[in-house]
Order: structure tokens, then sequence, then C-alpha cells
């Protein structure tokens, strides 16, 4: 990748390594910071590979499966990593955040701090039951995941998808559907999230149905 060029004569000044000339140690030393670099972006994306990153930010393709804003949620009966058992439909009453999500997965893993101070400070005092479905992982690993971040909320085991699978076909991670208390779909966030936000979208569920 370097290139040499040739001394201006005689008395042309060298730099850097011995055998290379002052033009060539300076085509080195440019491109060796750009090689590294590259050298580390394909290393990232090969683990990145084996880390589910390409089951990461395909969310275009994830919304047209879903279901849609204004539908009816489709019901599932699935496992929680403390062996009970979860009915989506016999929350109706109650607004609900499903979380879609995997320890795995680095956005899902950063923002879980974020869901569970929304949680405990805001959501849950108000209602909302927060589901987070573990996909593609053994229920071991969610909820050793979950206990070390101190998560107080319902964690869902579905390590083959096939509880949720053909009801909410999840390519996007981390994916949230929100779902207020006549079991309606009313809003999907197809990326991390943080406190604020989530409180704050939330509102849309936790104002349907409320009051006299």
């Amino acid at each position: 990748m370097t290139e040499r060029v040739p001394g201006a004569g005689p008395s042309a000044p060298t730099c850097g390594p011995a055998g290379t000339s002052g033009a060539g140690g300076r085509w080195q030393r440019a491109l060796g910071p750009l090689a590294l670099a590259l050298a580390i972006v394909a290393s990232a994306w090969l683990i990145g590979g084996r880390e589910g990153f390409e089951r990461i930010g395909t969310g275009g393709q994830n919304l047209q499966l879903l279901p849609k804003i204004g539908d009816s949620a489709p019901d599932f009966v699935a496992p929680t990593v403390n062996g009970q058992v979860v009915r989506l439909s016999d929350l109706r009453g109650q607004p609900v955040w499903l979380n879609f999500w995997g320890s795995w997965c680095p956005p899902c893993r950063s923002e879980f701090p974020e869901m569970q101070a929304a949680y405990a400070a805001e959501l849950q005092p108000k209602g909302v039951v927060l589901l987070a479905i573990s996909l593609d992982e053994p229920a071991e690993a969610a909820a050793g995941f979950a206990a070390r971040n101190k998560g107080t909320f319902t964690i869902v085991t579905d390590a083959n998808r096939s509880f949720t699978g053909s009801a909410y076909p999840i390519s996007n991670f981390p994916t949230h559907i929100l779902i207020d208390r006549e079991g309606i779909v009313r809003d999907i966030i197809l990326s991390p999230i943080d406190e604020a936000e989530i409180v704050r979208r939330a509102q849309t569920i936790i104002a349907t149905g409320d009051g006299p």
C-alpha cells in the first residue's frame, strides 16, 4: 500500500525505518492509522455478526410485519423465567408495554437501566405492565442479565420464538409495543429508548380508559 517516491538526488533526506525514503516514510505513517482503523472496523463487524448485530436495526422490514397501530394486539401465551405463564389477553384492562429484546443485543443491554428507571418511578405506579420478552437465547441468560441489572419487571422467555413468533415476527432489536387497556396497539418503537421518552410515549396507553 506504501508508494515509494525516488529521492531528488544523492543528498535527498531520509527518515523513518531504515531502507525507506523520506516520502515513503511519510506515506507509511499516513496510511498506518487508516489501515489500523479499517482493521478495527472489520473485526467489529466480524464479532458483531456473532453477537447478533445482523438482527439489530432492520426497522422498516420489522414494521411491515408487526401488528399495526390501531389494531388489536395479537394474543400469546408464554412462560416467564420464573416458571409462571403469561397470557396477554389476561391483562386486558391494564396498559401493557411489550419489549422484545435479548441480552446478546448491545442496544438492549444499554437501555435496560432506562427501562427499569421509567418502570419503577413512573409507569408501574400508574398500572403499566411491562413484559420484557427475551428472544433467541436461553432463559438462564435473560434471567441472569435481569438479575444483575436489578430488573423488577416480568421477564418472559421465548428462546425459539415458538410462543410469540407467529404473532410478533421480530427482526429489529429492541422493539417496543405499547398496548392500551382495551388491547389496542397505540405505539411501536423500533429503537432504544431512554427514561424520559418511554414515560412520555406511555401516556397514550395510561390515559386510554383512565378515570370514571
